[in-house]
């Protein structure tokens, strides 16, 4: 057991490193770009800049499971990557059908890698909400209105 939660440790650091970089490289590319936005910023060109958000968000999150697959592929646990990976994504995403699982001395991990899934989609809704929040202030204070007004 031992074993399992040193190397849980080792790759849900590992994943938060790497969603924290990509979601700060997206804030300061915004950051970069707050001007324009507000200057140039068209119902259009915001819902572009939430899809495009999201997809780079979405492909974290698809890289941190990788990670995870990798694991599991490269110790032998899964017979092919594909399933080490379906695996993965189901227990990231906490779906986990049943259907794939680890073996017994391995199982804590899939558990952990869910804890850890939830509590990183859970930064990446923050910031999706904190960058739709900041549009909208974009968007209100163009048009000239206040937020309480709006409301």
């Amino acid at each position: 057991m031992l074993t399992e939660l040193s190397v849980a440790v080792v790759i849900v650091f590992s994943c938060l490193l790497f969603h924290v970089a990509g979601v700060l490289s997206l804030a300061e590319w915004l950051l970069r770009r707050r001007n324009h936005f507000g200057r140039n910023g068209t119902r259009m060109g915001y819902g572009v800049l939430m899809i495009s958000l999201f997809f780079v968000i979405l492909m974290l999150h698809v890289a941190e499971a990788s990670l995870w697959a990798g694991f599991y592929y490269t110790r032998g646990l899964f017979s092919d990557f594909e399933t080490s990976v379906y695996f993965s994504l189901g227990s990231y995403t906490t779906i986990g059908y049943g259907d794939v699982v680890l073996p017994q001395n391995w199982r804590l991990l899939g558990a952990i890698e869910g804890i850890s899934g939830v509590l990183l989609c859970g930064v990446s809704t923050a910031f999706i909400f904190a960058v739709m929040n900041a549009m909208l202030q974009i968007r209100l204070s163009q048009s000239g209105r206040s937020a309480t007004r709006f409301l």
